[in-house]
């Protein structure tokens, strides 16, 4: 069986120039040739533009200028390899025309079968290459859909389409939250596989007309052309999060991944690539900002907030310098005997201008500019003064729980630093504890594991903050030196009129409690919360149904208040 034909269009020469090529094909027995004229220029830009070819002959001998504006214009809008023909193949022209992106430059009045033959099979096999070349520069090679360049490309194009037709464009830029931490705590190419696995999930859930898009490491970006309205772009969004919120399993275990989306509109939200994907980055760090997965339309106010993190993240270092930080303390209370047994330690910044500026604002702001670390040592030395405070006012016996970050513990310095800080205090070490979330343990396990390690040696505890929100194994919690568990307030919230979450409550309790280690339940807010953690066997308790987070001097006068009642 032949092979299919090689279609050529030649764009002018003279009718005796057709006639002579038309023969010289016929006469090429390992390949059938079409060979298609047009002697005007614009008419072959047309057909080309109209017509799919494989290969292109440009007749630079009768106008010259026009020939190689012609084979600039094809280079520039298709991979189509081009073969020009001069008077003489090696004049000034010719070596033009291959800067310009000619594949070969060929003699008039010298094509025998020989030199087209082999010219031809050059270019065709040169336009094979450079196809692939294109590939990879437009599609992204662990997911196989487009990369960042390829998406620009798709935007503009599909912003002029709705510019023409009148029409909305809707653009989601989709950000998996919490990848960095399993990229730590596991190997590459898990990373990599649950990278193509959301890929692969995100294209079964759209339209055929949608354009998926790998922006690059756990960035997604999705077209949606021709939406009627924001409420159709709003389903397709909560489409995407129920999608990508499906367990995934790591090492036989399931991890549930959230998600971050910022939308953006065409026309209203910006009419160019970059100030969509402007606005769409916006509003993806609006909805990062709030729990779990999200998606949030940019709004001028989302441009209001973006200005105002940049504000809050200078006012934070001069917070720093300016020692406008103060510890606030919530009581930790023993269910059996009923006494404030410990506290746990909570950063309050005194603004000068917005005053009390809440943890849940500018905690995860730290955390992405890096101030987190100094920050974190700040929390440690204060709660090591307050101790010696607490110590001056006759509580020797409370235990101080302080905040650590998985950022703090990636610092190679943490471990030194903090022995140094509680060495200088002169406290008593064993009654420091650290509150780490299931997350932070698991951004880097075997790191995580060695500065625990050495902490606990100075006599410090831990305990696993968050306990049911994050993702680790029964393995890794019984390595580690953790003294208590602390159930998550989402959960104790709920155990009186949510059956399902009385019942994890009562699993993780039991669980501690088999691996040895007591429980701390935090958010607890009414009598009948706290009758269930009782006849539950939960050991101790924070929340406001005893008290909120108050100054180490307030603290003291509520465990003197205490203590006086029960007395």
């Amino acid at each position: 069986m032949r092979d299919a034909s090689v279609r050529i269009l030649l764009a002018g020469g003279t009718q005796s120039q057709y006639q002579l090529l038309i023969e010289q094909l016929q006469n090429i027995k390992r390949q059938p040739y079409l060979l298609t004229w047009f002697e005007d220029y614009d008419h072959a830009e047309r057909e080309l533009a109209a017509e799919s070819y494989d290969l292109a002959l440009i007749d630079c001998q009768s106008d010259s200028e026009r020939a190689l504006y012609l084979l600039t214009s094809i280079q520039q809008s298709a991979v189509l390899p081009c073969i020009t023909l001069f008077e003489h193949s090696d004049s000034e022209l010719s070596v033009l025309a291959q800067d310009l992106g000619a594949v070969d430059c060929l003699c008039a009045d010298n094509l025998h079968i020989a030199i087209l033959e082999r010219s031809f099979r050059y270019a065709l096999d040169r336009s094979v290459v450079d196809q692939k070349l294109s590939q990879s520069h437009l599609y992204d090679p662990l997911t196989g859909i487009s990369n960042r360049q390829m998406f620009r490309k798709t935007l503009d194009a599909a912003i002029e389409t709705a510019k023409a037709q009148q029409t909305k464009l809707g653009l989601l830029l989709i950000n998996l939250d919490g990848f960095k931490r399993i990229n730590q705590a596991y190997s590459m190419d898990t990373a990599d596989e649950m990278v193509r696995t959301m890929a692969r999930r995100l294209s079964r859930c759209v339209r055929k007309s949608d354009r998926l898009a790998r922006m690059g490491g756990d960035e997604f970006a999705l077209i949606l052309d021709d939406c009627r309205n924001v409420e159709d772009v709003a389903l397709v969004a909560q489409k995407v999060i129920d999608v990508l919120s499906a367990p995934y399993m790591i090492e036989g275990a399931p991890v549930i991944i959230s998600c971050s989306i910022g939308v953006t509109m065409y026309p209203e939200s910006g009419e160019s690539v970059d100030g969509l994907l402007k606005r769409a980055n916006m509003a993806m760090m609006e909805a990062k900002s709030e729990r779990g997965s999200q998606y949030h339309f940019y709004s001028e106010e989302t441009q209001v907030g973006a200005l105002q993190r940049v504000n809050l993240e200078k006012d934070l270092r001069v917070a720093l310098r300016a020692n406008q930080f103060e510890m606030y303390y919530q009581p930790r209370v023993d269910l059996r005997s009923g006494e404030t047994v410990g506290m746990e330690g909570l950063i309050r910044w005194h603004h000068p201008k917005r005053g009390l500026v809440s943890p849940a604002e500018f905690i995860p702001l730290a955390e992405e500019c890096g101030l987190i670390i100094p920050i974190g040592y700040w929390v440690i030395q204060q709660a090591c003064k307050d101790m010696k405070y607490f110590d001056s006012t006759g509580k020797t016996n409370l235990h101080v729980a302080v905040n650590l970050s998985f950022k703090q513990l990636q610092d190679n310095m943490f471990v030194d630093t903090a022995a140094r800080i509680i060495k200088d205090s002169a406290v008593d070490a064993h009654r420091l504890e650290f509150e780490l979330t299931e997350t932070a343990i698991m951004s880097n396990f075997q790191q995580t594991y060695e500065g625990m390690m050495a902490l606990s040696q100075l006599g410090i505890t831990f305990s696993l903050d968050d306990f049911g929100t994050g993702f680790s194994s029964f393995a890794h919690i019984q390595r580690l030196p953790i003294s208590a568990l602390k159930i998550d307030r989402s959960f104790v919230s709920n155990v009186i009129s949510d059956f399902g979450d009385a019942e994890i409550v009562k699993a993780m309790i039991n669980l501690a409690h088999s691996l040895k280690i007591n429980v701390i339940a935090e958010g607890a807010e009414t009598l009948e919360q706290i009758q269930f953690l009782w006849e539950n066997n939960c050991e101790q308790v924070q929340g406001y149904y005893f008290s909120p987070a108050v100054s180490a001097k307030d603290f003291c006068a509520i465990v003197d208040q205490r203590m006086t009642v029960t007395a």
